[in-house]
């Protein structure tokens, strides 16, 4: 059986640190979850044609959907067979939430900016957010989405989703998806050619800044509704907390194409145990 909480710590660490703040059944439950949303999420990145990935992706929708048949069906595979249990718990997602998750994967599968900035928000929204939705349901199943507490959910996904793709910069550029919008890409006097190449970091910085601004927009409408979250979602939802260093530290690049965002996992330890104890996410 996979290791789930060895796996997350590799690749998924501040989830997993979050996590570790919730009782032991329900942290197992958020394992669980996470190490799906691993496995989705790293197909784009492990094939060598958008034509596999699509097999891949359709692959774990169906999957996804056997687990919500009549009678259900659990494919041999440690990820889906411990889906197949999390499915009975109290606050479960539905087929329609898992299977969201798998589909907003197909962007990644693409090339080339996000057509709109709109886009790119609704990729974050689909993507980072849905996921502290689903994982917020399953620690308290009564919330109340429709209000300031869910409004504070989408902020803080929107928050660590934008962080992420700033973080994860170089390596988009790479694989042909940089984080900009068309429009930033065409609005600064920089090539795709020139990104892949790594040319010019300053205008690249530069063109960054309106992903920023919606990172910083993201951290603010948080401050401002993070007092209506229940304390028992803080597992779910407080590595956003995390993310105000990030962005500070992508403020601060100066070439973005070869310097990192990175934080000491000390630190980060620390961060989130005084979140844990201030609601201050």
């Amino acid at each position: 059986m996979t290791d789930f909480d060895s796996l997350l710590a590799a690749n998924d660490p501040e989830r997993r640190m979050a996590a570790l703040f919730a009782p032991a059944e329900l942290r197992a439950r958020l394992y669980a979850l996470y190490a799906y949303y691993h496995e989705i999420a790293q197909i784009p990145d492990k094939v060598s044609e958008p034509v596999i990935g699509e097999m891949r992706l359709a692959w774990a929708r169906e999957a996804t959907a056997d687990l919500f048949a009549a009678p259900p069906k659990v494919r041999r595979h440690d990820v889906y067979e411990a889906l197949s249990e999390l499915r009975e718990a109290p606050g479960a997602p539905d087929e329609a939430a898992l299977v969201g998750l798998v589909e907003a994967r197909s962007a990644d599968l693409g090339e080339g900016p996000f057509p709109t900035r709109e886009d790119r928000r609704d990729y974050v929204d689909r993507t980072s957010a849905a996921l502290m939705r689903i994982a917020a349901r399953l620690l308290k199943p009564d919330l109340d989405l429709g209000g300031e507490a869910g409004a504070a959910i989408q902020a803080a996904g929107r928050l660590w989703g934008f962080a992420g793709l700033l973080r994860a910069f170089a390596p988009l550029v790479q694989a042909g998806r940089p984080p900009y919008s068309a429009d930033e890409l065409a609005g600064a006097d920089m090539s795709e050619a020139d990104l892949r190449a790594g040319r010019k970091p300053e205008v690249a910085r530069a063109a960054l800044s309106g992903l920023i601004t919606e990172a910083q927009e993201a951290a603010g409408m948080l401050s401002r509704t993070r007092s209506a979250l229940p304390a028992e979602v803080f597992p779910a939802v407080g590595y956003a907390s995390l993310a105000r260093g990030y962005l500070k530290s992508a403020q601060g690049l100066g070439d973005p194409f070869r310097e990192q965002i990175a934080r000491a996992p000390l630190g980060q330890n620390a961060r989130l145990t005084w979140a844990s104890l201030t609601g201050r996410v």
